[in-house]
């Protein structure tokens, strides 16, 4: 497999994010459509992740940084992508996808430590942020379960259930798709009269229990169902985010 300076340079800005929304929705729509690049995205999390604590804060010495310059070819001039990541940086980054891409390394994705759990809160509410900030926050609008649920087929490797919750004052909207920890996940959107709720659903994540958090005014709720960990998202009360997610668990 070959793989471009830019692409490599997208890839660690993606990881440590660093690109623009627009940016980091057409990489996520990459990864969705590439699965030797989402793999890639995958295993560049994982190797970083282990190297955090090894690398040094300030950067390796001049001439190492030269050496790997020279090693895997990767040209210094116009990085536009350095101004808010030391260069030695984006070199690391792109040395550990060389070492993916020459070795064969695809990483498991592991959602089970507390870490990983933060980071995935993180990449979910960022997802739903960014739902909002487009034309529209779903990829097929469609009040009907029976053609969101089928929607996902080949899409994800999980097939969401999608209840219909209308009678409770919850409408299923649409779906969409976004990537976590490099893996496109189904992503049930609901309506509240004018909140949206972002349900994404992941494989489950060992160890993980019921928990409530807030950031700037929107309310992330997580809970677990068979072998899957659900993460719903909305700017509303808690309250009513509560009935939302009780109605959720007893009509699936």
């Amino acid at each position: 497999m070959s793989i471009d300076d830019e692409t490599i340079l997208l890839v660690a800005a993606y990881h440590d994010g660093e690109l623009s929304p627009s940016e980091t929705l057409s990489m996520e729509k990459r990864f969705a459509a590439e699965p030797e690049l989402r793999a890639l995205a995958t295993s560049l999390r994982s190797l970083s992740s282990r190297l955090t604590d090894v690398l040094p804060a300030d950067g390796p010495p001049e001439e190492m940084r030269a050496r790997i310059v020279s090693e895997i070819g990767l040209s210094e001039t116009g990085a536009p992508l350095k101004q808010q990541r030391p260069a030695w940086m984006a070199l690391a980054a792109s040395l550990l996808i060389g070492v993916i891409i020459g070795g064969g390394i695809v990483a498991g994705v592991n959602f089970g430590t507390t870490s990983s759990r933060q980071a995935t809160s993180d990449v979910v509410y960022a997802a739903h942020l960014r739902s909002l900030a487009a034309p529209q926050p779903f990829d097929i609008a469609s009040s009907d379960r029976h053609v969101v649920k089928p929607w996902f087929n080949g899409r994800t490797a999980i097939a969401p259930a999608t209840p219909d919750l209308a009678s409770e004052g919850f409408p299923l909207i649409g779906g969409r798709v976004d990537i976590v920890a490099g893996v496109p996940v189904p992503v049930l959107v609901y309506r509240h009269d004018r909140h949206i709720i972002s349900v994404t659903i992941v494989p489950r994540q060992l160890g993980a229990s019921q928990a409530e958090e807030s950031h700037d005014g929107s309310n992330i709720h997580r809970w677990n169902g068979g072998d899957l960990t659900y993460w719903a998202v909305s700017d509303l009360n808690n309250g009513d985010l509560r009935h939302f997610i009780a109605a959720f668990q007893y009509a699936r």
